[in-house]
């Protein structure tokens, strides 16, 4: 049995198991871990058909990773230059050790494009069929999703509750009874 960073609890077998296996389903939590010496063009132009398409979790550094429970399958695509996913992978094995690490090593931001938009086209998020393929959603679907809705009792009226302001009686020409606003005495605000 291996030990999780900072915990001391075991990790039970059946993880460890896991954790030797390709990831071929979906995990719990999915993160897109953008090296933190790379710019934003990474995210914004090389990943952007990968977040619109798996909606990982974007972060920058492990902090995060690590407040998920050992318990949970954690999944990591890691993008990274060559020099630096191999310190990176060592930082999530140190501090996350049953989360799944899914590194892509490249060296340009066309380079990277060209990886995460062929894992889009063949629906892989990690680069390996998954054993449950990934939901499709038709954003051109013509009807709505349905949501079952229970059975509710037709309700009663309202009995003893106060349901309308009463009007005043009409005066003797048939003109409702209007009575005049009177200023309040003294300051709003209390005081003199």
């Amino acid at each position: 049995m291996g030990v999780a960073y900072k915990t001391a609890k075991p990790i039970p077998f059946h993880l460890m198991e896991m954790m030797r296996r390709q990831l071929t389903v979906l995990p719990d939590f999915h993160f897109l871990l953008v090296a933190p010496v790379l710019g934003a063009e990474w995210l914004f132009d090389a990943s952007r058909l990968y977040w619109d398409r798996f909606r990982p979790i974007i972060v920058s550094d492990t902090r995060l990773i690590v407040l998920i429970p050992v318990t949970r399958p954690v999944g990591v695509t890691v993008l990274a230059r060559r020099d630096t996913i191999s310190e990176i992978g060592v930082e999530l094995a140190r501090r996350a050790p049953s989360a799944y690490f899914d590194p892509i090593r490249v060296e340009t931001i066309e380079e990277a494009r060209e990886i995460l938009n062929a894992r889009v086209a063949s629906n892989q998020p990690f680069g390996v069929p998954m054993a449950t393929p990934f939901p499709t959603f038709d954003p051109n679907a013509t009807e709505s999703p349905v949501i079952p809705t229970p059975f509710l009792p037709p309700t009663r009226g309202p009995a003893g509750f106060v349901t309308a302001t009463p009007q005043p009686p009409p005066t003797s020409d048939g003109t409702p009874a209007q009575t005049p606003i009177q200023r309040t005495p003294g300051s709003i605000i209390g005081g003199s």
